[in-house]
C-alpha cells in the first residue's frame, strides 16, 4: 500500500504516520550523533537518511529492494532484499526499521539479522502498525507463508511484536503508543478523498483481500501505531 498514490498524496515522502517526528524522537532517545553508523532498512526514497544528515550530520546508509532516491541526493544506498543484508557483523550503532517489519514475511530471520549487524549496545528502532489483541486469531504468521500486501496485513499484536524482538536477543528499552499520529493520517485521508471508504476504493490490486484489511475498511478493526526501541546488550 505504501507506494500507492491514494496514500502518498497524504503521507508525503516519508510514507508513514507522523512523518519524521518519530525519527527525531528515536535520535533523542538513543543519543545518535555524527560518529554513529546508522542503517535505514526499507529506506524507500531516503527521506529519513536525508533528515538524519541535514539535522544531525549522521551519514547513514540505506537499503531497499528498489531504492528510489530523490534526484540530487548524495546519500548512500544499497539494493538488498530483506531479510538478508550484505554487511559484516557488528558494524552498525543503530538500525531504523520504520513501517517495514510488518511488510516482511519472515520476521524472525529479519530480526536475527538486525541483531547480527548491530554492535554491542547498539539500538534497533521499529515504528509500525499493531493489531489489537482481540484480532490475534486473524493475523497471518510466517508459517502461513502469506506475503503481506500492506502494513495492516502483516502487523502483529504488541505482545507478539515484543516477543519476537526479545526472542532475537534484544532487550526492549521503551515502547510508546503513537496511535494519535495514525488518527491524524486518517483525518488527512478523509480531507483528501472525502471519506475513508473513498480512500479504500482507490486502493488497487489485492491489498484489500486480507481479512484484516477488510475489517479495517468496515471499521471493525482500528489498528494502533507504536515505536519500539530495543538494545543489543551482551
Amino acid at each position: 500500500m505504501f507506494r500507492q498514490t491514494a496514500l502518498t498524496c497524504v503521507s508525503g515522502s516519508t510514507l508513514r504516520p507522523g512523518g519524521l517526528m518519530l525519527t527525531q524522537r528515536a535520535v533523542d532517545v538513543c543519543g545518535f550523533g555524527p560518529k554513529d553508523k546508522i542503517l535505514d532498512v526499507g529506506c524507500g526514497n531516503g527521506t529519513s537518511l536525508q533528515y538524519l544528515w541535514e539535522a544531525h550530520r549522521i551519514n547513514g546508509l540505506g537499503t531497499d529492494f528498489a531504492p528510489q532516491p530523490t534526484p540530487g541526493q548524495t546519500l548512500r544506498f544499497i539494493r538488498s532484499k530483506l531479510p538478508a543484508l550484505p554487511f559484516k557483523s557488528r558494524v552498525f550503532t543503530g538500525i531504523f526499521c520504520e513501517c517495514v517489519l510488518s511488510l516482511i514475511m519472515d520476521k524472525e530471520t529479519c530480526l536475527a539479522e538486525f541483531f547480527r549487524l548491530l554492535k554491542t549496545n547498539g539500538k534497533l528502532v521499529i515504528t509500525d502498525l499493531y493489531i489489537p489483541q482481540l484480532f490475534e486469531q486473524d493475523i497471518s504468521h510466517p508459517k502461513d507463508k502469506i506475503r503481506p500486501h500492506s502494513c495492516i496485513d502483516g502487523a502483529l499484536t504488541l505482545l507478539d511484536l515484543i516477543g519476537l524482538v526479545e526472542s532475537a536477543g534484544f532487550k526492549v528499552d521503551i515502547i510508546e503508543d503513537h496511535t494519535k499520529l495514525l488518527k491524524q493520517l486518517a483525518g488527512q485521508m478523509v480531507f483528501e478523498h472525502g471519506s475513508l471508504n473513498n480512500f479504500w476504493d482507490k486502493v488497487t490490486g489485492s491489498i484489500c483481500d486480507n481479512s484484516l484489511s477488510q475489517a479495517c475498511r468496515t471499521g471493525t478493526l482500528r489498528p494502533g501505531y507504536c515505536m519500539l526501541i530495543a538494545g543489543k546488550y551482551e
